[in-house]
């Protein structure tokens, strides 16, 4: 298996992509700390993977408050003794209306989950892994910052977030590369999850149309990309972002 021994941090771990990602990690051996803001969700994560995997851990965790996510990450690296591999995969994608109606509070929640969050979990983890001369960071983008989101105005935070992260993903890649650590981005397209279950069901046949590889995305299709990253078959990939979205963008 690919990551025995090694020690993974996944964020938003409780949702579609942040499950398969969890799940994914465990069965190639790898010890799994999953962390997420809903701690009901992450009760029915240790019921599942619990009983099967001793290597799983769970933590409550809101990716936007910087001294809860390094007292976090630092009471792992303090029980585990290192920190392998980071998936910034926490997320909000609020429901879509025109940017001129929305409240100015949501704009600062989604930057500061989507952007600001990642940003958190990067520079905490980045400490331990610089003392390593190892490590590995996957941010999770979206297609929407290729595309520019939804038209008529919808989704600019979270266009602009996701779009922020590309940038957050290479400034960082430079800056941790001396080190032999890699950061890279996923940039999935339309992919069922909890966080589209409140318009993809509607619009899926026609964005199939729209895809070349004829369908949206499972999340699996994510955590598989993910897995690849955090890999040793990576380890000359930096900087980048992976469009994970069946042909619908491209670079």
């Amino acid at each position: 298996m690919k990551f025995i021994d090694q020690v993974a941090f996944i964020t938003g771990a409780s949702g579609g992509i942040g499950r398969a990602t969890t799940e994914r990690f465990l069965k190639e051996g790898a010890i799994v700390i999953a962390a997420d803001l809903n701690a009901k969700m992450l009760d029915q994560l240790n019921r599942d993977f619990k009983p099967e995997y001793e290597n799983f851990s769970t933590t409550q965790l809101d990716v936007s408050e910087y001294n809860q996510v390094q007292q976090t990450i630092d009471k792992t690296i303090s029980t585990l003794g290192r920190l392998d591999i980071l998936v910034n995969n926490a997320g909000l994608s609020p429901k879509s209306k025109n940017w001129l109606e929305s409240d100015i509070e949501e704009w600062h929640n989604v930057i500061n989950i989507n952007l600001s969050g990642e940003y958190f979990c990067a520079r905490s983890a980045a400490k331990q892994m610089i003392k390593q001369n190892q490590g590995r960071i996957i941010n999770i983008s979206s297609s929407a910052w290729r595309h520019g989101g939804v038209a008529g105005g919808g989704g600019v935070s979270y266009t602009s977030s996701k779009a922020g992260v590309i940038g957050l993903t290479r400034s960082l890649a430079k800056s941790l590369g001396m080190h032999g650590i890699t950061v890279n981005a996923i940039a999935p397209g339309p992919t069922h999850s909890p966080m589209t279950t409140d318009w993809l069901p509607d619009r899926e046949d026609s964005l199939n149309e729209s895809i070349p590889l004829g369908r949206v995305g499972q999340p699996k299709d994510i955590a598989n990309a993910v897995c690849f990253l955090a890999s040793n078959e990576a380890s000359y990939i930096t900087g980048q972002c992976l469009d994970v979205n069946g042909g619908l963008t491209f670079s």
